[in-house]
C-alpha cells in the first residue's frame, strides 16, 4: 500500500511538473481566462470517455453534490490565480510554492482522517513553511527598498492554500465513491462556471490560437488529467498523506523550465530556500 502510494505519487509530480512549464508558457501567449478555457475543454473531454464505462452516479449522495459544487468554486479560484502567477511571476519560484500545498493535505489528512505523522514528517513540515517562507522573498529587493512579496508570490501562495484543500478534499471523496466521480463532476461544474465568465469577456480560447498553442494546450490538459488520475488513485488505494508527499517533487520540473526557458535566477535566500523545501519534501515521505 505504501509503495503503490509513492508511485501514484511520482507519477502525479511527474505529469505536474510538465504541466506547469508548458501552461506557464500558454498563459504569457494567451492570456489566463482563455488558457483556463482551453485546458479545462480538453480536461473534461477526456474524462468524459471513461464515463461510458459503467460509473455509478447514483452513488452520489444530495451531501456529496453539495461538496463538490463547493469544490468547483474553490477550485475555480485556485486555477485563476495560478494562472496568473505563472504569467506575471517566476516560474521557478511559483512551482516550488505552490508543491507547499502538500502540507495542508498532511494535516487535513491527520486532523480528520486520523492519519499519524512521525517526528520526521512533523519536522519536514516546519522545514517546508521555511523553505516557502525564503523561497517567496527576495532579499536582494527588500534590501533595495522594493515590494518584499510580488502580487505573482502572493497569488502563488493563495493557489497553494486552494490546491491543498481541494486535493485533499478529492482524495477523501474518493475512498467512497471511487477517483472518478470527484475527479470529473468537479470539473464539469468548473467548466460551467468558466463559460459565463469567457462569454462575458468575449475570451473564447479559438480566438488567436495557432497550431503550436493547440498542441500545447492539449497537452497541459492530458497530462493534468493523467496527473489528478494518479493523485486520485493513490488516494483510493493507498495514504492520502504519502500521495500528496510523494508528488511535491515536481517542483524541480518548474523550477529547471524557469531557469533555461525564462532565464530566472534565483536569490542566495531563494536558493536556500528551495533546498529546505526539497529536504522537507523528501522528509514527509519518510514511512513511519
Amino acid at each position: 500500500m505504501i509503495i503503490e502510494s509513492v508511485l501514484f505519487g511520482l507519477a502525479s509530480a511527474i505529469g505536474l511538473g510538465i504541466s506547469d512549464v508548458t501552461a506557464a508558457v500558454v498563459v504569457r501567449r494567451l492570456g489566463v481566462l482563455r488558457s483556463t478555457v482551453a485546458f479545462q475543454f480538453i480536461t473534461v473531454s477526456a474524462y468524459s470517455f471513461y464515463l461510458f464505462t459503467g460509473t455509478d452516479i447514483g452513488s452520489i449522495s444530495v451531501g456529496d453534490w453539495a461538496l463538490l459544487a463547493g469544490m468547483s468554486l474553490l477550485v475555480l479560484g485556485f486555477y485563476l490565480s495560478f494562472y496568473k502567477a505563472l504569467q506575471i511571476g517566476p516560474v521557478s519560484i511559483v512551482g516550488p510554492i505552490l508543491a507547499a500545498h502538500a502540507v495542508i493535505i498532511v494535516l487535513m489528512a491527520v486532523v480528520l482522517l486520523g492519519e499519524r505523522l512521525n517526528g520526521w514528517q512533523v519536522a519536514s513540515i516546519a522545514a517546508i513553511i521555511g523553505g516557502v517562507v525564503l523561497l517567496s522573498t527576495d532579499f536582494r529587493s527588500l534590501m533595495s527598498g522594493q515590494m518584499l512579496v510580488g502580487i505573482g508570490i502572493a497569488l502563488a501562495v493563495f493557489a497553494s492554500v486552494a490546491a491543498g484543500v481541494w486535493q485533499f478534499s478529492i482524495g477523501a471523496l474518493s475512498r467512497d465513491l471511487g477517483w472518478f466521480l470527484p475527479l470529473y463532476f468537479s470539473r464539469v461544474f468548473l467548466f460551467s462556471m468558466l463559460l459565463p465568465l469567457a462569454a462575458w469577456r468575449r475570451a473564447w480560447p479559438w480566438r488567436h490560437l495557432t497550431w503550436s498553442m493547440g498542441v500545447a494546450v492539449v497537452a497541459v490538459g492530458l497530462l493534468e488529467t493523467g496527473a489528478l488520475f494518479a493523485f486520485a488513485r493513490g488516494a483510493e488505494v493507498g495514504h492520502i498523506s504519502i500521495v500528496g508527499a510523494a508528488s511535491t517533487i515536481y517542483p524541480i520540473i518548474p523550477v529547471l523550465g524557469g531557469v533555461y526557458l525564462y532565464k530566472e535566477r534565483l536569490a542566495p535566500n531563494q536558493l536556500v530556500g528551495l533546498l529546505l523545501m526539497a529536504l522537507g519534501l523528501v522528509g514527509l515521505s519518510i514511512v513511519r
